[in-house]
């Protein structure tokens, strides 16, 4: 990786745009693990979940992490 990083491109729009034919043909071929290539590693803990529950989720996470830091923070 580093021998070609100099060449490498950066991040988004240069990946997108390399990536757009690969990506244009997976999905003529209706393969989903193909053109979703912008997902990056953490793909695979994604979980499939109705938006009200992904929603409450994200809250309940917010929340803890708030009273984690008003804890850190108040004594």
């Amino acid at each position: 990786m580093r021998e070609h990083e100099q060449e490498a491109p950066l991040a988004y729009p240069e990946v997108h745009n390399l990536t757009a034919p690969l990506r244009a043909a997976a999905r003529e071929r209706g393969d989903a693990d193909a053109f979703n290539l912008w997902a990056g590693q953490a793909y695979p803990l994604a979980e499939e979940l109705p938006a009200g529950e992904l929603v409450r989720k994200l809250a309940a996470d917010a929340r803890e992490v708030l009273r984690a830091a008003a804890r850190k923070h108040s004594g």
